[in-house]
């Protein structure tokens, strides 16, 4: 009989989701979304004055760093404009090409109305 109280308590029991109630670091504004990566821990090339950022994951799971607690998070709150920036930044030669190539189109329609 406790054998099958067991089996019927554990499964009614819910799963429950670890770290949902912590900080995202994709909601933070030290965040490279592109490359996933924190702006806040990294270093420099003094020679070529390149940045190189640590990966989020490596600054959350450190705890001198951000830690699990994400301590040194801040809200970004242009995330509408951070985002679409790291897409152009990337994407710049297909941004381009395809501009060039809509433009001619737009002017047209709008000529026409």
């Amino acid at each position: 009989m406790k054998l099958l109280y067991f089996f019927i308590i554990h499964k009614a029991e819910p799963y429950f989701i670890e770290n949902q109630n912590k900080q995202i670091c994709a909601n933070c504004k030290f965040f490279i979304p592109n490359k996933n990566e924190c702006s806040k821990f990294g270093s420099i090339n003094i020679v070529t004055n390149e940045y190189k950022y640590e990966p989020a994951i490596k600054a959350r799971t450190d705890d001198t760093k951000c830690g699990e607690d994400a301590i040194f998070f801040k809200q970004n709150y242009f995330k509408f404009i951070t985002i679409p920036y790291y897409f152009l930044t990337e994407n710049n030669t297909i941004v381009l090409l395809w501009s060039s190539i809509l433009l001619p189109y737009i002017c047209l329609l709008l000529y026409i109305k």
